[in-house]
């Protein structure tokens, strides 16, 4: 199932009636929710935010030069620090526009006997380290920002080919219901109508027994869908014995083999294991269907704690590049290798066979 993204869940302040009125106030609120409320606060008014900031600089500089109510070292410093949060909240374009902009009164301040004034002397000397400081907080967030969006995007992907995997699947079941159990109960339903009709005592039996035949064709297109939806044997014994039994059902002669070091499997994770089941079972599908091999292999081995699936056979092949796929098919098979954080690679080549790789990094259940 896809992850949905996190939504905050918002409930009605109205009190019910004859109940007090709940205080939604800062108060009660734990550091991550006020934190998330600052950060949605600073978000929507970026604007406001710079320019009450910027106001602050502004107003601080302008009581350097009008008063001595604090030295002049204490109010740059204060500036300083209006800087470096400036830079930790909006990057590095914004700080260094205003340190440009700060430099200025400072050097007039520094040397304010060449322009005039009599203001005390003031040293420049930790200044440079100061602007360097508020640099690299700068370039932090802009990483930190940076980093974030790219992870959101990653799983902003990640989640589109999870629906667009899922969604082909359910394309495919309602064509198989259709196409399969669909069409039997259809033509169950006409053949019994026709035993309701005027027939004789024999046809009618005929009829009936041929409505039951198609009673148990449905049955076992529902059992066969239903085990390919879910099979029982991969949660009862594992993976192993699920792409066994697998191997028996495809249709021709499949042969598994199994690394030592993996008898017995160890406990996956229950969506790696799923995974590696579907891509098996649809890489035996194809084989089954088009490849025209009179035996396929599969493989399954451990190599530097990398779980590594083979599906091959010596059948007529073909070119992947031109492959159509109109369902799931290789392209599903592909997402869900990527999906797992493997990879998958396949092999082929018209009358060379086919072969396909999987490889996954081992993920144990806890």
């Amino acid at each position: 199932m896809a992850i949905p993204p996190y939504t905050p869940i918002v409930t009605d302040a109205t009190p019910y009636a004859g109940q007090p009125a709940v205080d939604t106030g800062l108060t009660g609120l734990s550091p991550a929710s006020r934190a998330e409320r600052w950060t949605s606060w600073l978000h929507v008014n970026r604007r406001l935010a710079q320019a009450v900031l910027d106001a602050a600089v502004i107003v601080t500089i302008a009581l350097t030069f009008a008063s001595t109510f604090l030295p002049a070292d204490v109010m740059f410093h204060v500036v300083f620090v209006l800087l470096t949060v400036q830079a930790f909240l909006f990057g590095l374009r914004a700080t260094l526009l205003r340190i440009g902009i700060v430099s200025i009164p400072l050097l007039v301040y520094a040397n304010a006997r060449f322009f005039g004034l009599t203001e005390p002397e003031f040293d420049l000397a930790e200044w440079p380290l100061m602007f360097v400081i508020a640099l690299l907080v700068a370039w932090m967030a802009d990483r930190v920002d940076t980093t974030a969006k790219r992870y959101a995007s990653l799983f902003r992907q990640a989640t589109e080919r999870l629906l667009t995997v899922e969604e082909d699947e359910r394309r495919r079941i309602a064509l198989e219901l259709h196409d399969g159990v669909g069409q039997v109960l259809a033509a169950m339903t006409l053949t019994l109508d026709a035993a309701g009709g005027s027939l004789g005592p024999r046809a009618r039996a005929q009829r009936v027994s041929a409505a039951r035949k198609m009673a148990e064709t449905a049955l076992a297109e529902v059992r066969h869908l239903a085990h390919r939806m879910r099979p029982a044997r991969l949660e009862e014994r594992g993976l192993t014995a699920a792409i066994r039994d697998l191997a028996g059902q495809s249709g021709f002669p499949v042969r598994v083999h199994v690394d030592p070091q993996l008898d017995p499997m160890p406990a996956l994770e229950p969506t790696m294991t799923v995974g590696v089941y579907r891509i098996v079972q649809e890489a035996l599908a194809n084989a089954a269907r088009h490849s025209g091999a009179p035996v396929a292999h599969v493989s399954i081995g451990l190599r530097d704690r990398h779980l590594l699936v083979l599906i091959s056979d010596e059948g007529r092949g073909f070119d992947p590049r031109a492959a159509v796929d109109p369902g799931i098919g290789l392209a599903g098979m592909y997402e869900r290798a990527e999906l797992l954080g493997g990879s998958l690679w396949i092999q082929s080549a018209d009358g060379q066979g086919t072969c396909i790789t999987l490889d996954l990094p081992l993920r144990t259940a806890q």
